[in-house]
């Protein structure tokens, strides 16, 4: 929680009520370490969200029951501590991702699901590193049939949805902010 109140927060905070501005939102927040119940209604009251598991994830952690506790909602913040891997790995590392299949798993569940997912992984820098990395997640879950789009910046996000019509909902929302469409990777609606 040190660095909680931070510009990615802020930013956190921005895309929550700006790609679903009337929905509730619920969020994974994957801790990797204790979080007093302080902190996290400190969470829940900045970015407007319920924090639904307290849990602190570990390399031991049973990761679908950790998502399980998603099921019955629809508008999922996720916030690993370095991001989102398309490979599933396994060792010390791997409690600070979101795996690819995970992510697709979660979509299939609802079929109006929309997923916001934070990604620090795509490492700031030479462009066109960053937009090959950005395109490269979004390619597999564009295969994987899951509608999607990336927010890119100093803070990278992926919004993700089984739906066509809830991810363009939400991409026309950004747009209507005034965001610079240049900090937006293209809508895939087929």
């Amino acid at each position: 929680m040190k660095f909680f109140g931070d510009s990615y927060d802020v930013v956190k905070r921005f895309l929550i009520k700006s790609i679903a501005p009337n929905a509730e939102w619920i969020t994974l927040p994957m801790f990797t370490e204790e979080v007093s119940c302080k902190d996290i209604k400190s969470i829940e009251q900045f970015l407007h969200v319920r924090v639904i598991s307290k849990v602190k994830v570990t390399t031991p952690t049973n990761r679908d029951k950790y998502f399980a506790n998603s099921a019955d909602h629809q508008h999922i913040f996720i916030d690993p501590d370095i991001g989102i891997s398309i490979k599933k790995h396994y060792g010390a590392k791997s409690k600070y991702y979101i795996f690819g299949p995970e992510l697709v798993s979660l979509c299939e569940q609802n079929p109006e699901r929309l997923l916001l997912v934070f990604d620090q992984s795509i490492q700031r820098g030479n462009v066109d590193q960053v937009d090959q990395s950005v395109e490269r997640k979004l390619t597999y879950f564009r295969e994987q049939n899951i509608f999607c789009f990336a927010y890119k910046s100093h803070a990278c996000f992926m919004v993700l949805s089984p739906s066509s019509c809830v991810c363009k909902k939400a991409y026309g929302n950004l747009i209507n902010t005034n965001l610079p469409g240049s900090r937006l990777t293209k809508f895939n609606s087929e």
